[in-house]
């Protein structure tokens, strides 16, 4: 996912139009599709003029540009949104927002962020917050993020992610458990932990599979915290490898290689040979993009079929050579 880095000013169109046509000679519209995990921050016991933060994630998962608006509501000013007001997405890009609560007085404190866009299918998202000022000595945990999504690996490798632990309370404290419901993520600390006011931990979290799958769990951190158990929701998935020497050299040599073999331009008789592309086109293969990778465009017949003259390979095998240029174009 791409990081929003500073907030668009201005409005923008609705929708995208593409200089590109359809199949029936029309311009293509492109949506856009806001995701928000987030509907409810509960900042729980937090000491008067303390402040702590939390995360809001927005995520367009559409085609075209996501257009809209971060709105605060609240009664009081101890509740601040950074970035707010106007905003604009591309397509796939996230816009990670954060929310400060700093309590003045030992009162309850609500408010309410309003998410608007031109997502017509989800136009407005609502956020319930709720914080409570205190001045008796409370340990408090906050955690740097409430979400970590370590995206998609392949099988028997790894990935590593780290989250802070703060102690952010006025009295000491004491972190008795951290746990897992899912074995394929560990940490690198072991329990008890115990944090002065002010003071922080650096844990990093990996995720290991040994299978291909999708993995929803959690972390769950049991403290003295008015908070506790505090929960890291967590995510990623596993795909086995597509072999280069088992699955995508014996399409060439079975279907390419009168034409690619010694002549034509590229070679497509070993992996060395394909990266290397051709002196005229340049690089056929972009590890980590089919969809910009020359060779795939030949596929499917995009500015020339490939294999010259056909038949076109069938889609499960273009299938299997798009997904193993997205796992890296792996020489294994």
């Amino acid at each position: 996912m791409k990081n929003l880095s500073r907030l668009f000013i201005g409005a923008m169109p609705l929708l995208m139009i593409l200089e590109s046509c359809s199949d029936m000679g029309e311009p293509e519209v492109l949506l856009p599709q806001m995701e928000v995990a987030t509907t409810s921050i509960d900042f729980s016991t937090v000491t008067i003029g303390s402040p702590q933060t939390r995360q809001i994630q927005i995520i367009n998962r559409g085609e075209g540009q996501l257009n809209g608006e971060l709105t605060l509501i609240q009664d009081s000013s101890v509740y601040a949104l950074q970035p707010h007001g106007v905003f604009a997405l591309s397509s796939d890009d996230t816009l990670s927002a954060e929310l400060t609560f700093t309590p003045s007085a030992g009162f309850t404190y609500a408010g309410q962020i309003v998410i608007s866009s031109d997502d017509l299918g989800n136009p407005e998202h609502m956020i319930g917050v709720t914080g409570v000022g205190t001045a008796l000595p409370v340990p408090a945990l906050t955690i740097s993020t409430s979400i970590l999504n370590f995206g998609t690996i392949l099988t028997d490798t790894s990935s590593q992610q780290q989250i802070i632990l703060s102690s952010t309370g006025n009295d000491t404290l004491f972190i008795s458990s951290i746990d897992f419901d899912l074995g394929v993520y560990s940490i690198d600390a072991t329990t008890p932990l115990e944090l002065i006011p002010g003071a922080s931990r650096l844990l990093t979290i990996t995720f290991q599979p040994d299978v291909a799958g999708t993995f929803s769990g959690s972390l769950t951190i049991v403290s003295n915290s008015p908070s506790t158990p505090d929960v890291v929701s967590l995510s990623g998935a596993a795909e086995t490898p597509v072999s280069y020497a088992g699955s995508i050299q014996p399409v060439w040599n079975a279907s390419c290689g009168g034409c690619h073999g010694s002549n034509g331009g590229l070679n497509l008789t070993s992996h060395s040979n394909i990266m290397l592309g051709t002196s005229q086109n340049g690089p056929v293969v972009v590890p980590r993009d089919a969809a910009n990778s020359l060779i795939i465009r030949r596929l499917n017949g995009i500015g020339g079929l490939m294999p010259q003259g056909g038949p076109a390979l069938s889609a499960s095998t273009i299938a299997t050579i798009e997904t193993w240029i997205n796992q890296g174009a792996l020489d294994n």
